[in-house]
């Protein structure tokens, strides 16, 4: 089961921003996300662990890189998630309705269809 209003919101934020799927998951995993739920349209790239064997933080790095972003922001649920941003040198914000707590201060969501709104205050 998906979060209330997930394409809506990513449709909405893809008016103004490039979206991406960086994952600790094997490969093949978001493939079938995107297949199961018609998401391919959605998501300009995807890099996860199983497909390179790296850690979040570098493949965050990498699909910034490869997909030639001048800015970036993660969006996480978890204090790995966090600390992976941080190595990849991108700002992060916590998607609070998720699994985990983030040991710092930085900007929340509370839900996803919250995330448009937030991307506007910081750019």
């Amino acid at each position: 089961m998906l979060y209330p209003n997930v394409r809506e919101t990513i449709i909405e934020l893809s008016k103004t921003h490039r979206v991406f799927i960086v994952s600790n998951c094997q490969s093949g995993y978001i493939e079938v996300f995107l297949d199961y739920f018609s998401f391919h349209d959605l998501f300009e790239d995807i890099l996860c662990f199983g497909d390179n064997g790296k850690p979040k933080g570098e493949n965050i790095r990498l699909l910034y890189e490869k997909n030639h972003l001048d800015t970036a922001v993660y969006v996480g649920d978890i204090q790995g998630d966090y600390d992976a941003t941080m190595q990849a040198g991108l700002p992060f914000i916590h998607a609070a309705y998720g699994f985990g707590q983030i040991d710092h201060p930085v900007e929340k969501i509370d839900a996803l269809m919250d995330l448009p709104e937030v991307m506007k205050k910081i750019g």
